[in-house]
């Protein structure tokens, strides 16, 4: 019986874990973020805030670029996603929550996220660092949705099979701070927003449920009778628009790691 091919040392194998590794760096957090911000003229007064699961990496690129710009930060990541230098950065309070489902400590998150814009002196100037996994690592929650019904609703939002925009629009409409609402967190101050996407389309909207960003309206899905209270098609007019003093920038996504792959 002939043998199977040794595909663990064969050249093919070898070319492949090549274009998957040039890939892989072209989307790394710190490279993008470094690179972006390297290149822009930013003031000296500089207020961080990195959500996500990559906030750790893109977080030291932003450190690399900025320097002692950078007077104090705020970073929120998944449990056991802060594997970097960042967390003993004394000008950077790092913070961990649930994922993919909120949970207590993404509503804390979501208290000190609102308490760190609100603490930036009126000439501060922010530079958003945003990657997948910010919607479920922090949230404010209206009056009438409970973390118990937040996490419901995401649960079987998750196991719905609905496409990411759909998905957000239910989010953002039972969210204090998304669909572009945290924009009104900034007081009219100037901040950069720098974005690495992980869904079709790469639409700002959709990363991180759009914090500041105007939502992509459109109707809402039809939910199952238990979550019809807590999510009103008018919800989502209250959302905000977008705002002059707000720049948004895709850094990094998975067409630019298969458009490296492929050249």
């Amino acid at each position: 019986m002939p043998q199977a091919p040794q595909i663990p040392g064969s050249p093919e194998r070898k070319l492949l874990l090549n274009l998957m590794q040039q890939g892989m760096a072209a989307v790394n957090g710190r490279n993008c973020v470094h690179a972006a911000l390297r290149s822009r003229s930013l003031p000296d007064k500089l207020y961080l805030v990195a959500i996500g699961k990559a906030a750790d990496a893109m977080t030291a690129g932003a450190i690399d670029a900025l320097g002692s710009r950078v007077r104090a930060g705020l970073v929120i990541t998944r449990y056991g996603y802060l594997d970097s230098p960042v967390y003993r950065d004394p000008r950077l309070l790092s913070l961990e929550a649930g994922h993919p489902i909120p949970d207590e400590q993404s509503l804390a998150a979501g208290r000190a996220l609102c308490l760190f814009l609100e603490r930036v002196p009126d000439d501060g100037h922010f530079v958003f660092l945003i990657s997948g996994g910010a919607s479920s690592l922090v949230e404010v929650l209206p009056e009438h949705v409970s973390l118990e019904q937040l996490q419901a609703i995401n649960r079987w939002l998750l196991g719905s099979g609905l496409p990411i925009d759909a998905i957000n629009r239910v989010r953002c409409a039972m969210s204090g701070i998304k669909g572009g609402r945290l924009i009104a967190k900034l007081a009219g101050r100037q901040a950069d927003v720098l974005l690495m996407s992980d869904v079709p389309g790469d639409h700002p909207s959709h990363i991180g449920s759009g914090l500041l960003v105007a939502p992509d309206r459109g109707p809402l899905p039809d939910l199952p009778q238990e979550f019809a209270g807590l999510v009103k098609q008018g919800s989502q007019t209250d959302s905000a628009v977008d705002a002059d003093n707000v720049h948004v920038s895709v850094v990094a996504s998975n067409q630019q790691m298969l458009n490296t792959i492929l050249e």
